[in-house]
């Protein structure tokens, strides 16, 4: 217990803000101590990021004081109080599991500290079920204390025109930059009062940055892609670059049609200063005679945009990117894709899509004949507003980061779930698949077999690809719909469905914060997973419409498809069998700390899925084991007794009631034999008899059952070994062979 109220310690140093107000609670009131029931925690080096179980007791009140009186106590020493914390809220929510979420940040004297966002999960009981997001401990002590921290704004703006067009060595145009925002951000493991400035340039070609600027001498720290930011429908079509005839939703206004859809909200345009495609028609199709247009593209960039977001709307009642009928710009851009849209991506100020109308090049660096831009390909527009998706949820993009890999592979993921639910949609492009990108004529990631598959290939990436790293999440994706064999683990798949639901929720219910790493996804996804079996949650098929439910199968398949990508670790070792008595079997393992256990069983050989058979928190246990050969395993379990780790490896164990006593050769008359045993004081006890020839090997072969214990034979001529032991309804041995009886006759055939 005393381990457990140490790892609390460690998870519960946060805060939390009440209706928008900084609100202190160093000085809170001490609590009646409470020890949660941890189902599943995840650490980055010392510091906690996820956390999920009963982690406080039901509560009727809100769910701001509920949470207040948790970060009020330091749970390593009773006796003494944390340092002072304060936190504002960014937003309240109730979320599709009927969660209420409360996302925070820290700050210090009303001045955001980067980094330090925080969700908690209420249920209705008022339980505390989940905390994702880490908070910064003794940030007082790691707080640089700036000379000035207030500095003029246009000396701020001009610091990074400047800079900007040093880096590019082009002369840019801004079109917007937002209020400078003062944070505490780390630069070298200290916390300074830097400037938070998001700018977005239309030249030299669209794009978006977030510069940190010191307060005290104006250094820039550090630039990253921003996370910022529209009549009825017509129909009409236009002609993409398949030259196919693809149907289109448009607006019409004073006699012109342009490629704007007003019931999902976007627009689709071409050049840096995005002007609407625009016809006097409402059909579209680049001039034969114009040798370079950017309309084929848009044509096949407003069609597949549409889909996307209509699947979202439709199946996961998603309005647009942001769940507000958001307005994306779709921009269809020239010229190649440098090096710089290649490390801040086609997002602009993350409500934006770009795409460019260039053809893919072969290993030769020269373009494919029958090449088409990312705009023709459906499950890169759906891979792209996926991101849009995800930077709205709060997850960031930051150089070098896993959060950056993390956006790619879910960008991936929901890339094929898209193409899967809209395959009707590709015309007769072709069918779905788990193949990124091949309707351009190069595909560019196969996502079932990434070139990345495991996790410690990500740690050990050099040099630095999210692409690749995603990998690891849509190997994960694709084993949870399909099933299959990955590093070992034979997993059953639980199809597409499942697979979008859990993803989706994992994603939008409010586990997501800025700095989400691959390893705090798998736990949401467990976390999901386990939330729909519990609760009979139901969803509808992709497809069929049909309903479908989860069940410990579903958590099965995803907690072994995470596994089998190193994303999930956790599971018990030295699993092991230190005694055995008849059918008592006695198991220890190397214990883990605050750790909940399940001990599962299966018949050795059945191929069934292990049942669980006990639970515990202690490191041994000792089990009454069936009668028969059957295969144990341990894992973690949460509080609900839902299995959240891998299966150990098997511990096969091979038990039997104890044999029947005094087995004896009673009395015989010419060849009439007699046996008889102390009877086992049960009632309904059966007893098989068995024999083999003595001179020959083998196993004794049951000849006969009686419910009493005695039994009359006839002897055959030879030397014969007898037996008693005790058998089921079936027939079936449960217990040991008793000691041997040998009848002897002459001759034995």
């Amino acid at each position: 217990m005393k381990g457990l109220a140490k790892v609390l310690c460690i998870i519960l140093l946060v805060g939390i803000i009440a209706s928008g107000t900084t609100i202190s609670y160093g000085n809170a009131e001490e609590t009646d101590e409470f020890v949660p029931k941890i189902a599943l925690m995840n650490k980055t080096d010392d510091e906690i990021t996820f956390i999920s179980g009963k982690l406080t007791e039901k509560s009727d009140e809100l769910p701001e004081e509920i949470v207040k009186k948790v970060y009020a106590k330091n749970f390593e020493n009773l006796e003494t109080k944390q340092e002072e914390l304060e936190f504002e809220i960014i937003e309240k929510f109730t979320n599709s599991m009927g969660r209420t979420v409360i996302k925070t940040i820290q700050v210090v004297e009303g001045v955001p500290v980067y980094g330090s966002e925080r969700n908690f999960h209420i249920n209705n009981a008022g339980v505390l079920e989940v905390i994702s997001g880490k908070n910064v401990g003794n940030i007082n002590k790691s707080t640089k204390k700036s000379v000035s921290i207030k500095i003029p704004e246009k000396e701020i703006i001009n610091l990074i025109e400047n800079n900007l067009e040093q880096k590019l060595e082009e002369k840019i145009s801004v079109f917007n930059m937002s209020q400078p925002q003062l944070i505490l951000y780390p630069v070298k493991d200290i916390y300074e009062y830097v400037y938070k400035v998001v700018i977005s340039v239309s030249e030299p070609e669209p794009d978006s940055f977030t510069y940190y600027i010191t307060a005290e001498n104006l250094d820039v720290v550090n630039v990253e892609k921003s996370s910022t930011r529209v009549k009825t429908s017509v129909y009409g079509t236009g002609v993409g670059e398949f030259g196919l005839i693809e149907d289109l939703k448009m607006a019409e206004e004073d006699e012109m049609f342009y490629l704007i859809n007003l019931d999902e909200n976007f627009e689709t345009g071409e050049a840096v200063n995005f002007q609407v495609f625009s016809n006097t028609q409402n059909h579209f199709e680049a001039d034969p005679n114009v040798a370079m247009s950017r309309l084929t593209h848009g044509v096949d960039a407003h069609y597949n945009l549409t889909g996307v977001i209509e699947f979202f709307k439709d199946y996961f009642n998603r309005n647009s990117y942001d769940d507000n009928g958001g307005l994306i710009r779709c921009r269809i851009m020239f010229g190649p894709h440098n090096a710089r849209a290649e490390q801040y991506g086609n997002w602009g100020d993350h409500s934006e899509i770009w795409f460019y109308n260039r053809k893919p090049v072969d290993e030769d660096g020269n373009e494919i004949t029958d090449g088409r831009s990312t705009a023709a390909a459906l499950d890169i527009v759906a891979h792209e507003f996926t991101h849009l998706l995800l930077f709205h949820e709060g997850l960031n993009y930051n150089n070098g980061q896993e959060n950056m890999i993390l956006h790619e592979g879910l960008a991936d993921t929901f890339a094929v779930i898209c193409e899967y639910a809209l395959e009707s949609y590709l015309l007769s492009k072709g069918e779905s698949d788990w193949i990124i990108g091949e309707d351009t004529g190069k595909a560019m990631r196969n996502a079932a077999y990434p070139e990345i598959t495991q996790y410690s290939d990500v740690l050990n990436m050099d040099p630095f690809i999210p692409h690749s790293g995603g990998g690891v999440i849509t190997k994960a994706a694709y084993i949870i719909a399909e099933g299959g064999i990955h590093n070992g683990k034979k997993i059953e798949g639980i199809g597409y469905s499942k697979l979008a639901n859990i993803f989706y929720s994992a994603m939008t219910d409010g586990y997501i914060v800025p700095r989400s790493s691959l390893v705090d996804f798998a736990s949401y996804a467990v976390a999901v997973v386990n939330l729909f079996d519990n609760e009979q949650y139901k969803h509808n098929s992709i497809k069929s419409g049909k309903s479908i439910y989860y069940d410990y199968k579903d958590v099965n398949t995803v907690i072994d498809a995470f596994t089998s990508v190193e994303l999930l670790t956790g599971t018990p070792d030295n699993f092991r069998v230190t005694n055995i008595d008849g059918l008592s079997v006695e198991f220890a393992w190397d214990g883990i700390d605050g750790g909940n256990y399940g001990i599962f069983r299966s018949k050795t050989g059945s191929g069934h899925s292990p049942k669980k058979v006990a639970e515990t928190t202690n490191s041994q246990i000792v089990l009454e084991s069936l009668p028969g050969k059957y295969d144990y395993y341990i894992a973690l379990i949460d509080g609900n007794g839902n299995r959240i780790t891998a299966f150990s490896d098997a511990v096969t164990v091979e038990t039997y009631l104890k044999a029947p006593k005094n087995f004896r050769e009673y009395f015989s008359i010419g060849l009439i034999v007699k046996f008889k045993w102390d009877y086992s004081g049960t009632p309904g006890t059966r007893y098989g008899i068995y024999m083999k020839c003595s001179n020959l090997p083998g196993e004794p072969i049951k000849v006969a059952e009686t419910p009493f214990n005695m039994f009359y034979t006839i002897s055959i001529w030879g030397s014969y070994d007898y037996y008693v032991a005790i058998v089921d309804e079936k027939g079936e041995r449960i217990s040991d062979y008793s000691n041997k009886v040998t009848v002897t006759s002459p001759i034995c055939y």
